[in-house]
């Protein structure tokens, strides 16, 4: 690609024509230091009007298109709020104030709700998409308060329809209720957490680690890891095709993209120009391309790039007229059940376990789920591995089962302030959950 000058590069920004055209074929790019969303074509990369975001979309997080299309969800770093976009007509419907530093943005399964990631808070927010109401406020912290260590980014498991949380700029791993309604398990996984993307059959969560410079594989019935793949300085957005087969990761510090094969692991490298800032993914599956969100490529310019997936190469990129820092977008419509093409039921049933609350003072209630009916061995352990109590033992029937479990040792003793394993063991396959005693 010829670089052009940076000259050339702010004029192309000031002249490159706003085009006015249908919503059938938008893409939207939120950019952070203009505050704008832009709509594009995105066969034509023609431009519709910048929509201003401020106040409650001001630093633009993230960008998130309904499951069925019509609307654009955008949150704001320091505008603290949610801006909704119709996207017929590519016009604000909602904004409204939410919490303190939005980050992330993931509908429910059934489009119900949205859950919203509040770092400054500590909580995940829940929103009515009907009401645009908060309706549940859900905290989840993993370190001191004030620290970078609260939630990020979101993503939806189309099979299990369950919520993933990481940490922000932390090292767990959170899976939440379809509902919403409370955190299943906090697991430690990694060092510095950025994004992440559940693979469309449920199998697996794919996490960027930008301080190992890394994605994370998880195993979605574990939430053990599989593997760490070596990416490039940095890794920010990451995205997975529909059929699973291949992952895009933006990495910002090398201002490159890196395409993993799901197969074998092998990663290709897709060079973009130089001082290239590339941030968000979001892969139009239907084309076969995934977009990738600029940041500011020299001084006010920004940039959409786009990589075509069926040869791993730079297809095109265009400069964002009316925005500048772009940092997050949207050119499909959020994944879910309905959209992945795994038939009802056509995937095996899982032992499945939840402890609710977690952390615990003093008591917490297990759940549990088995395929078939099963002799089952349900105990607690301590860090070290030490068996602190056996809770069930036994054969147990096909479907759910629940048990309260009072923080106390096999001799009725109060056990201290830690972190213990609950651990299911069935013919069917096993489960183990993480939770913490407070007192």
């Amino acid at each position: 690609m010829r670089t052009l000058s940076l000259l050339a590069l702010a004029v192309l920004s000031l002249s490159l024509p706003v085009v006015a055209f249908s919503g059938a074929n938008d893409g939207y790019v939120a950019c952070m230091t203009s505050e704008t969303c832009v709509p594009f074509d995105v066969n034509t990369y023609s431009q519709d009007t910048p929509i201003d975001l401020l106040p409650d979309a001001g630093y633009a997080y993230d960008c998130t298109m309904k499951p069925d299309g019509s609307e654009i969800w955008i949150s704001g770093g320091s505008g603290d709020g949610i801006v909704v976009i119709d996207t017929a007509t590519n016009l604000i419907s909602h904004s409204f104030a939410v919490g303190e530093h939005l980050n992330s943005i993931v509908f429910s399964d059934d489009s119900s709700f949205v859950m919203v990631g509040s770092r400054d808070d500590d909580v995940l927010y829940v929103v009515d998409t009907a009401t645009y109401a908060v309706i549940n406020t859900l905290p989840c912290i993993s370190g001191a308060p004030g620290t970078y260590t609260s939630p990020g980014q979101l993503a939806l498991d189309p099979v299990s329809k369950n919520i993933y949380a990481v940490d922000w700029y932390g090292k767990y791993l959170y899976e939440i209720a379809e509902d919403g309604s409370h955190i299943i398990q906090m697991v430690e996984i990694g060092h510095s957490l950025w994004q992440l993307v559940v693979d469309p059959d449920g199998d697996y969560i794919y996490v960027t680690d930008r301080g190992t410079d890394q994605v994370r594989v998880i195993d979605q019935a574990t939430l053990a890891e599989v593997t760490a793949i070596d990416v490039g300085d940095d890794p920010w957005g990451i995205d997975v095709t529909l059929d699973g087969s291949r992952i895009v990761v933006a990495c910002e510090d090398d201002s490159n993209v890196y395409v993993i094969d799901t197969s074998d692991w092998s990663t290709t490298v897709v060079f973009l120009e130089q001082y290239a800032d590339p941030r968000d993914v979001d892969i139009l599956d239907s084309e076969g391309f995934a977009f990738i969100a600029g940041g500011t490529l020299l001084s006010a310019v920004t940039k959409v790039y786009i990589v075509q997936l069926s040869d791993n190469t730079l297809k095109d990129s265009f400069v964002v007229a009316g925005g500048t820092n772009a940092n997050c977008l949207a050119v499909q419509p959020q994944i879910t059940s309905d959209s992945t093409g795994v038939p009802e039921g056509s995937f095996e049933p899982r032992v499945r376990l939840e402890c609710y609350p977690n952390p615990l003072n003093p008591k917490t209630t297990i759940r549990y789920s088995l395929p078939s009916p099963s002799v089952v061995s349900l105990s607690v352990y301590d860090v070290s591995g030490r068996l602190v109590t056996v809770l069930e033992e036994g054969e147990r029937s096909a479907g759910d089962h629940e048990i309260t479990w009072l923080g106390r040792d096999s001799s009725g003793d109060d056990i201290a302030t830690g972190v213990y394993f609950v651990k299911l063991m069935t013919e069917d396959g096993g489960a183990t959950a993480r939770v913490v005693l407070l007192k």
